[in-house]
């Protein structure tokens, strides 16, 4: 079969005019023959970079540029710049420098990051490995050259290049181990192996295994990890394939020296790179926010332009029979009010560019970069007790972090540590392990295992009363055998490599009691041998089919008390009640809690399951969906054995962080996928519940009964202002409906805090969405560690992963990634709230500069009948936003500091700003521009009447461009010395920022005054700088219009701190005075620099950290 013969690839017009390759979906089931090569499939090279080389970098990232509507807005004035008719720069587009330069900026930033894609790509693409093909030695081949049917082999420690089905390994049980870091993040070991009808494979050869032709057919390509369907067909026999067989790309091959394989999926088509979908971007409130406001200043701009050419037109018409001496034909303009009024309106929106800061949406992009890099670099965002630094990983949300109206975490890794400990159990009507009755020394002779915390000499008695048979003993065989674990034997040790925590201290409790687990094929219990038939991992529970000695066949399975409790057979009552009640017990102290089933399988029930079993796993459609069907035939009439308990301790300052955000405003949502019973323990624990509370329960699985419930719910939510709300998965998948799901919401609204127990990822999704549906204008933040967070972190405004034990899916997936869970405090109060005030400021700035540059000429238009007179120089004026007013504004948000960070996180109640979006709303918004709008009246009509009025030079009169640049260096003098007046501390960097911009000013204006003869204002810095008119006339303007910035300010200062209760300047010195006590008590005792206070004094607002429940963990798997 040649290569021509296959009908893998296809394509599709896009557009109805060019062919492309159709998208996963849409491709077409594969069939291959091992070893040869399908050349019509694309081969193994990856791209992540967008652009191919520099030369399709250019027009395609000029196309995105442009697809930014500053630049198309900018893009437009300087086309209207060249139209003579409207043109007040001569016809040259005077814009398109500071626009190529903002525009170059962008470009330089994406192309470095482009770049670097690039190199990883190359690098990536060159990697080597061993291809074997017919007709062509075999050799070390880079990644890029692979092909679908291709035979290759790779070594241990390699990493695999594409998605390969297994065909042989140098175990002789034809295991291999492979570590998917890089797909899941997890670091365990996970077992594949050859199809069990491919085994004969294993004998042979290279050239054997070169010259087989084995025709294999499996699905199209898809971003499912865990999921490979296919069959083999060799010697005229249908070999079922699942996922066992199959090895995706990015795995690195553990614990085998070699391996071969056919690969099956490559490039673009392989599973990882299917799963390496581009996060659709997310924008903050305050962008959003700033959107609008562009939108309504080129509105408000358009209708200036507009009525300064209505009255210009209007005034013309007046007067036009006085100004022969401008000798104004009749056939002019000027005598057309119509014509007139457009021309003069175009002269007034190329007079008018700069009412949108064509600076500002870089100066913003530079900021939130920055202080991403601050983030990162503080000290107190760093994890010591995992190494892990804060990384950022979207830093066009930093200012969102200080607007966070409500969180949800979720549990197991984000709030605990995922660390467990085996803690108790429950056999026969008895529980162990409350009781710590062992010694040291008799602890030292049982096997040293990690994750057990148990020392109950009673359970020790009654093991060995009965060894090797009883409750007891089929309690232990159970733990040991029904499991995922992979062992592996380094220097004489036998490892465990585990799925999960809990998994590895159910089974390392069992070695600890001397039942140890040695691998799939052996088990040692006082020399017992027990042999594992199948092992089912069904979604519910986890199953395995074992065969004693005896040849009796038993199936093992344990899971949670819900989903195991349908499936067992009627239990002794006082047996059943005992066993709940022990678990009750151990879930109300926190612990996870699982329940053990078995059943004994006659042989011939056995086989006949084992049949259709076997035929679920042999189907090529739906296979999935039958075999949990199959699985589901034999998971019945389950006989109890017992129930165990684990710990996971939470997190170190969980509670004081939960009652902190709390304080500060934020409404904390805790997931779980734990009960009712441990998830209201999880509330008092992390300090999300207290006594004060109402607690309202919401449960059941009938509709009608939610529906009462919810009732009832919001009449008891509506008597109590003090409400936490526990609502169970089973609830919540009928609370959902629409016509419920406004009920929940209006409940929640009423309740301090909220626990949603026994939920799904998908339900944990829903949840953040039903709140964003129903409160559109809030902002949410999702946390957590493991996949099953991914959806949820996605579905938020800011999503925050946890690097965790259950690996780096959620890191990956989330906008901010940290080490522990309190991190968030300071990631929020301090970052977050400072990231919003500051960058609030920057947009406001922004608009109000440029107030100061254009509209003195409007205030100027009163005098000359609105005739559209620009009386800047172009040179100066393009300037203004790119070298004069740019850097300081951009030091300061990213260096100034209100108060410390150990301040804000100590005092919660100043993050309100940001959740009552106190600095930046249309009221604030409006008061920059009202004040810069008066304040460039003030220049205007104090520099043009002294001017304009009186000689200054030689007898004569300024010029028009002579008082302009004036005018336009105090506009640059005030912005900066606004600056001044709003900062709250004063770097080296930003000192020299501030006077370097008015030096440049200066410098450029002396520039074009004197070395440029052929310039409007040649001469007027001698016309100006040589009088002692220009410095007194410099005092009145900057003075006056500084002392109303400044009233204005404080004014606006003392409203914000008044509404909290505190006045602010007071506040500042308090707080400057406690800092100050601070860190001569630190230097004194040598405390970490982040040591967390408080204030004492009544005016400052404190948040009291109650401590009641502490190191707990809780209960059941988290779905």
């Amino acid at each position: 079969m040649d290569s021509h013969a296959y009908n893998n690839e296809r394509t599709i017009k896009k557009w109805g005019l060019i062919t492309v390759r159709p998208p996963a979906h849409q491709m077409n089931d594969r069939s291959i023959v091992s070893n040869v090569p399908d050349m019509a499939v694309p081969d193994n090279k990856i791209t992540t970079s967008k652009y191919s080389s520099i030369i399709t970098f250019i027009p395609l990232n000029l196309i995105e540029q442009f697809s930014k509507l500053a630049n198309v807005y900018f893009l437009v004035i300087a086309i209207m710049q060249m139209i003579s008719a409207i043109s007040i720069t001569n016809g040259q587009p005077v814009i398109m420098g500071p626009l190529s330069i903002v525009v170059c900026i962008s470009m330089i930033k994406d192309f470095i990051e482009d770049y670097q894609r690039s190199k990883s790509d190359n690098a990536e693409n060159t990697r080597k490995t061993y291809l074997i093909r017919t007709n062509e030695a075999p050799r070390d081949a880079q990644w890029s050259e692979l092909r679908i049917g291709d035979l290759i082999k790779v070594q241990k420690d390699e990493q695999i290049p594409a998605d390969i089905l297994l065909m042989q390994t140098s175990d002789k049980k034809g295991n291999a181990f492979i570590e998917t870091k890089n797909l899941d993040g997890e670091t365990n070991l996970k077992c594949k192996n050859i199809q069990k009808n491919l085994k004969q494979l294993q004998e042979q050869s290279e050239d054997s295994l070169l010259a087989l032709r084995m025709t294999v057919k499996y699905e199209r390509p898809n971003p499912y990890l865990y999921q490979f369907t296919g069959s083999a067909e060799i010697n005229n026999q249908q070999i079922p394939l699942s996922e066992k067989n199959f090895i995706l790309r990015g795995c690195i091959l553990r614990n085998v020296n070699y391996i071969y394989g056919i690969v099956c999926y490559n490039g673009h088509d392989s599973k990882i790179m299917l799963n390496s979908v581009k996060a659709q971007p997310k924008r903050s409130h305050l962008e959003r926010t700033m959107n609008w406001f562009i939108i309504v200043i080129f509105l408000l701009q358009m209708i200036m332009c507009g009525l300064g050419g209505y009255l210009n037109s209007s005034w013309q018409q007046i007067h036009n029979s006085q100004l022969s001496y401008l000798d104004i034909l009749i056939t002019d303009p000027e005598h057309n009010f119509t014509k007139n009024l457009f021309i003069k309106w175009g002269n007034w929106i190329l007079i008018f560019t700069n009412f949108v800061p064509i600076s500002l949406l870089v100066s913003l992009e530079m900021v939130k970069y920055f202080q991403g890099m601050l983030i990162t670099m503080d000290q107190g965002t760093y994890s010591a007790e995992y190494d892990i630094k804060t990384a950022v990983q979207s830093s066009n949300l930093n200012e969102e972090l200080g607007q966070v109206d409500y969180i949800f975490s979720d549990k197991t890794g984000t709030l605990t540590k995922n660390q467990m400990d085996f803690k108790c159990l429950t056999v026969n009507k008895k529980s162990y392990g409350k009781e710590a009755t062992l010694t040291n020394e008799e602890v030292s002779k049982l096997a040293q295992v990690s994750n057990v915390d148990f020392r109950d000499k009673a359970f020790f008695n009654d093991l060995n009363q009965t060894p090797g048979k009883g409750p007891l003993h089929e309690f232990l065989l159970c733990l040991s055998l029904c499991h995922t674990i992979v062992t592996e034997n380094k220097n004489g040790q036998l490892l465990y490599q585990a799925s999960s925590p809990d998994e590895l201290a159910l089974v390392n409790f069992a070695r600890y009691c001397g039942y140890t687990f040695e691998g799939l094929d052996a088990f040692k219990q006082y020399g017992g041998q027990y042999k594992r038939r199948h092992k089912e991992l069904p979604i519910v529970a986890l199953s395995v089919i074992v065969q004693d000695q005896a040849n009796q066949i038993i199936l093992l399975t344990k899971g949670a008390d819900s989903v195991i409790e349908p499936l067992m057979k009627p239990v002794v009552p006082q047996l059943k009640e005992k066993t709940w009640n022990d678990l009750q017990e151990f879930a109300s102290i926190g612990l996870r809690t699982l329940l053990l089933t078995k059943r004994v399988l006659p042989l011939s029930i056995y086989k006949e399951w084992e049949k259709g079993y076997l035929q679920a796993c042999s189907a090529i459609q739906n296979r999935e969906n039958l075999m949990m069907e199959s699985q589901a035939k034999i998971e019945q009439e389950l006989e109890l054995i017992g129930g165990t308990a684990i710990e996971d301790k939470l997190q170190e300052e969980v509670g004081p962080t939960i009652q902190y955000l709390k304080d500060a405003g934020i409404k904390v949502w805790v997931l779980t996928g734990d009960k009712i019973e441990t998830a209201i323990n999880i509330g008092y624990s992390c300090q999300l519940l207290n006594d004060s509370l109402q607690q309202i329960i919401v449960d059941g699985n009938d509709e009608q009964v939610i529906r009462n419930e919810l009732e009832k719910a919001i009449q008891k939510s509506q008597n109590n202002n003090k409400n936490a709300l526990v609502i169970s998965g089973n609830a919540l998948i009928i609370a959902m409906k629409p016509e419920l799901s406004l009920k929940v919401m209006q409940i929640a609204e009423r309740c301090e805090a909220v626990v949603a127990c026994r939920v799904s990822p998908k339900q944990k999704q829903e949840i953040v969405s039903l709140v964003r549906q129903n409160k559109p204008n809030v902002t949410t933040l999702a946390i957590g560690d493991g996949a099953n967070d991914v959806n949820m972190i996605t579905a938020a405004h800011i999503g925050v992963g946890i690097k965790g034990v259950e690996g780096q899916q959620a890191a990956r997936a989330s906008d901010y990634a940290v080490g522990e869970f309190r991190i968030l405090k300071r990631l929020t109060l301090y970052h977050g709230r400072e990231s919003y005030r500051k960058n609030s400021t920057l947009v406001n700035y922004n608009f109000y500069k440029n107030m100061l540059l254009v509209l003195p000429q409007y205030w100027w238009a009163v005098n000359n009948g609105f005739s559209a007179v620009m009386f800047y120089d172009q040179l100066l004026y393009q300037s203004y936003n790119l070298f004069f007013t740019s850097l300081p504004i951009v030091l300061y948000a990213i260096f100034d500091e209100e108060f410390s960070g150990d301040v804000l996180t100590s005092n919660p109640s100043f993050y309100d700003i940001g959740i009552k979006h106190k600095l930046f709303n249309v009221k604030i918004f409006l008061f920059w521009v009202i004040n810069g709008t008066i304040q460039a009246g003030i220049l205007s009509y104090l520099t043009f009447q002294t001017y304009e009025a009186s000689s200054i030079y030689n007898g004569m009169m300024a010029g028009l461009w002579t008082t302009g640049a004036i005018v336009l260096g105090y506009s640059v003098l005030n912005s900066n010395i606004k600056i001044i007046l709003f900062s709250n501390t004063y770097s080296f960097g930003v000192i020299v920022g501030l006077f370097g911009s008015v030096f440049i000013y200066l410098l450029l204006f002396i520039v074009v005054s004197e070395k440029m003869p052929k310039s409007d204002m040649s001469n007027s810095q001698s016309a100006s700088f040589s009088h002692l008119r220009f410095y007194l006339t410099s005092l009145l303007v900057v003075g006056a219009t500084s002392v109303f910035d400044l009233a204005l300010t404080k004014l606006a200062q003392w409203s914000q701190y008044a509404q909290v209760g505190i006045q602010h300047d007071k506040v500042y010195m308090l707080i400057q005075k406690q800092h100050i006590e601070l860190q001569d008590e630190q230097q004194l005792h040598q405390h970490s620099p982040n040591t967390q206070f408080q204030i004492n004094n009544s005016q400052v607002p404190k948040s009291p950290i109650k401590r009641g429940y502490t190191g707990f963990a809780f209960s059941q798997e988290e779905h």
